[in-house]
C-alpha cells in the first residue's frame, strides 16, 4: 500500500498544480490563440489527463505488487525468495486508449515541468507501442515524448502529436529540435490516406518548418510526391502544399530541386476556375518565381539533366500551360486573378 499511497499523493498534488497553473494562466495570458486553445482544452483536459495518468500508474503499481506477492521459496535458499515470471499481463491491462493518449499529449504540450514529463513517460512506458526503454526515456524532453507517438497505430493520436509538434515549434528554441523529425514526418505524410486529418496535420507541420530556407533541402526527395498530391488532393491539401512549394520557390538554391522533380501533366489543372482564389493566386506566384529563376539560369539548366516527366519541361515548353492560363483568364471574373494571369503569360 505504501507505493500506491505515494502515487495517490503525487497525483493529488498534480491536480492541485494543474488547477493553480490554469488559474494563473487565465489571469496573465488570457488572450489571443493561447486563450482559444486553453478554452478548448483548458484545465479540464489537464486534470483529466492527470487522472488518466493516475489510473495508469496505479494499475502498474498494483500489478507490480501482485507480481511481488507471486514468489516461491526454493529449497536451500534459507528463506530467500525468487520472483516468478509475471503472468498478470500488467502491460496489456495498463495500456492507454487513444482518448487518454490525446489528453496526455495536451498535458505535455501545455507544460515544460520535467516532473509532469517524467510521469507521462512512466505512463507511456507501459504501452507496448512505446519504442524506448525506461532508461532511455528517463531524461527525454517533451518533444521526444511526443515524437515517440508519431508511429502510434491510432491516426487520431498521430494527428494530435503532429499538431502538438507544430505548436511547440513556434518557439525558436524548439524549432531545431522538432526539425530533427522532419524526414520521418515527410515519409509518413505522403503515405497517409489522402486528405485525411493526419495527412493535413503532417503537411501543416512541414509547411511551418520549411519557412526556414536551411530546412528546405531536407525535404527535396519528397517534392515529386508533393506535386502528385497537389493534383489529386482536396482544396485544403492543395493549400498546404502550395504554401510549402511557394516557400521553396522563393529560395534560388531550391530552383533545380523543383525543376528535376517529377510533375504530372495534370499539374497545370491547378489553373482552373473551380479552385479557390487563394490557391490560384498561390499557384500563380509559384510559377512566377520558378519561371524567374529558370530564365535567369537557363544556360545552366540544359535538357540532358532532366527527365521527360520533370517540372523543367513545363517551363521549357510552356505552350500547354499558357493555353490553360488563357482559358482561366477568360472564365474567371475576379480582376486580380485576371491581372496576375496576364502578368505570368507575358513572362513565360
Amino acid at each position: 500500500m505504501g507505493r500506491i499511497q505515494e502515487v495517490g499523493w503525487v497525483t493529488a498534488g498534480l491536480v492541485f498544480w494543474a488547477g493553480t497553473c490554469y488559474y494563473i494562466y487565465r489571469l496573465t495570458k488570457g488572450r489571443a490563440q493561447s486563450v482559444r486553445r486553453l478554452g478548448r482544452n483548458g484545465s479540464r483536459v489537464k486534470m483529466e489527463a492527470v487522472a488518466g495518468v493516475q489510473n495508469q500508474t496505479l494499475a502498474t503499481s498494483e500489478s507490480q505488487a501482485a507480481t511481488k506477492s507471486q514468489v516461491e521459496t526454493l529449497p536451500g535458499t534459507r528463506g530467500k525468495a525468487r520472483r516468478k515470471p509475471c503472468t498478470c499481463r500488467c502491460k496489456r491491462e495498463a495500456n492507454m486508449d487513444p482518448r487518454e493518449l490525446e489528453k496526455l499529449i495536451c498535458m505535455i504540450e501545455m507544460t515544460e515541468d520535467p516532473s509532469i514529463h517524467e510521469i507521462a513517460n512512466n505512463a507511456l512506458y507501459n504501452s507496448p507501442e512505446y519504442p524506448f526503454s525506461h532508461e532511455v526515456i528517463r531524461n527525454a524532453g517533451r518533444i521526444s515524448i511526443i515524437e515517440s507517438l508519431l508511429n502510434n497505430p491510432y491516426p487520431s493520436v498521430r494527428q494530435k502529436a503532429l499538431n502538438a509538434l507544430n505548436n511547440i515549434s513556434v518557439a525558436a528554441e524548439n524549432h531545431r529540435k522538432v526539425k530533427t523529425y522532419l524526414n520521418q514526418v515527410c515519409e509518413d505524410t505522403v503515405t497517409y490516406p489522402l486528405n485525411s486529418n493526419v495527412q493535413l496535420a503532417g503537411l501543416r507541420l512541414i509547411k511551418h518548418l520549411t519557412i526556414i530556407s536551411e530546412y528546405q533541402h531536407m525535404v527535396t526527395n519528397y517534392i515529386s510526391e508533393f506535386l502528385r498530391l497537389l493534383t489529386v488532393g482536396s482544396g485544403e491539401t492543395k493549400d498546404h502544399i502550395l504554401g510549402m512549394l511557394l516557400n521553396f520557390s522563393k529560395n534560388p538554391s531550391m530552383t533545380k530541386d523543383l525543376l528535376i522533380a517529377n510533375a504530372p501533366t495534370s499539374l497545370i489543372n491547378i489553373f482552373n476556375k473551380k479552385e479557390t482564389k487563394e490557391n490560384i493566386l498561390n499557384a500563380l506566384s509559384l510559377f512566377e518565381n520558378i519561371n524567374y529563376h529558370f530564365k535567369r539560369r537557363a544556360k545552366v539548366f540544359t535538357q540532358d539533366k532532366f527527365s521527360k516527366n520533370s517540372l523543367y519541361f513545363i517551363f521549357q515548353r510552356p505552350k500547354a500551360c499558357a493555353k490553360k492560363l488563357r482559358v482561366l483568364a477568360a472564365e474567371y471574373s475576379d480582376p486580380e486573378v485576371k491581372e496576375r494571369v496576364e502578368l505570368l503569360l507575358s513572362k513565360l
